[in-house]
């Protein structure tokens, strides 16, 4: 039989906890050689970060005991006398001490977050900019700021910012405006083609200089600068070891696709082969882009099971019921793919689709579609 000798009994401090080492942890511990815990406010839940990814942290309480034992093996170890007038072996292994914990902090692997509801927005326009920075519920941060701040990882936060429309105008993080992002998409595009820049390795200094080349006279405002040219190349294409951008097609195509149908169907039903036209009519002159009516799915709906009309998800409720009831109000019977984009972030429990829907709706098998009504 193995014993153990123990010397004292630790004090158990409550504002420590203890974190178990998942093995994904430990392995980027060992890989970064540190991890760094965020919260973007004191009352938030914490996350631990390495370089690429983010954990959230959940305090477990449980009944069982759990020994926090810290070992020492000294040069010499202390004398213990008289083991043999107890008839007890001598220890197996020596500890300073212990300390009992009821609780343990378990690591979740989840996705990084920016929080981007108070930072200022910039619509091109340098005054604007100004007004809305002097807001009392505007945040101002630099960007490295809100990088500490944020619950992400800092490839997380690279990749998610430019996505997001973050930018930096004069030293403050803040985010392009919808009509100034497409403005600046429509140009950089154009300018691009204008330079013959190759779209699948895109440079940022010769995209900048293309963009700028016909902007005015110097000292005049100019709201194209390096950094929104960054954020939109960041935003709409992928960034290779090289350093190079290459232009992803069918974001831009998506990103014109959804600006049709915030234009031409907002107000009344279009059919879906003249939307095509139109969709297709807002791209600059001679650009070549596939249009993909899929990827527009979860902004739009059919009023009458035909014609397509524009729907932002913004407006629905938060809670299920409410916001099934609410989309078979707009129309009765749904094709679960074009209904799915408006009910995923609902299935918290990540169950399978058909089961989420069968909670609130029916579900009709029909050939290869899935339709949703009401029950």
């Amino acid at each position: 039989m193995q014993t153990s000798a123990l010397y004292s009994k630790l004090k158990t401090d409550s504002d420590r906890k203890l974190l178990v080492l998942k093995p994904e942890l430990l392995a980027a511990l060992e890989k970064d050689g540190k991890l760094e815990f965020k919260a973007s406010k004191p009352e938030d839940s914490v996350v631990l970060c390495s370089k690429n990814k983010t954990w959230l942290l959940k305090q477990k309480n449980h009944s069982n005991t759990v020994l926090v034992m810290k070992e020492f093996i000294p040069e010499e170890i202390p004398e213990v006398s008289k083991y043999s007038s107890f008839k007890v072996t001598e220890p197996s292994s020596y500890h300073l001490g212990y300390a009992k914990q009821s609780n343990e902090l378990e690591p979740r692997l989840t996705a990084g977050e920016i929080d981007i509801s108070q930072l200022p927005i910039y619509t091109g326009d340098a005054q604007s900019f100004q007004i809305i920075s002097k807001r009392s519920n505007t945040v101002l941060l630099t960007l490295d700021e809100l990088r500490q701040c944020s619950p992400c990882s800092q490839d997380e936060f690279a990749i998610k910012w430019p996505v997001l429309g973050g930018c930096v105008v004069e030293n403050t993080a803040c985010i392009l405006s919808h009509e100034f992002t497409s403005r600046a998409l429509h140009i950089t595009l154009m300018s691009c083609m204008a330079e013959s820049l190759d779209f699948e390795a895109l440079d940022l200094p010769q995209a900048f200089a293309a963009v700028n080349k016909d902007m005015g006279e110097a000292g005049e405002f100019n709201p194209f600068n390096m950094e929104v040219v960054r954020t939109i190349l960041g935003k709409f294409c992928v960034l290779t070891q090289e350093g190079k951008f290459t232009l992803q097609r069918k974001s831009v195509g998506q990103w014109y696709g959804i600006e049709a149908l915030r234009k031409f169907a907002s107000r009344s039903m279009i059919p879906q082969e003249e939307f095509m036209i139109k969709w297709k009519s807002l791209f600059p002159p001679y650009f070549n882009c596939d249009l993909d009516f899929t990827t527009l799915r979860g902004n739009f709906y059919r009023p009458l099971g035909a014609g397509i009309q524009y729907f932002s998800k913004e407006a629905l409720p938060d809670n299920p019921k409410d916001r099934f009831t609410y989309l078979f109000k707009l129309q009765s019977t749904w094709d679960l793919d074009e209904m799915r984009p408006f009910i995923d972030q609902l299935n918290t429990n990540s169950l399978k689709i058909d089961s989420f829907v069968m909670k609130y709706a029916r579900r009709i098998r029909q050939g290869k579609r899935t339709l949703i009504s009401a029950r």
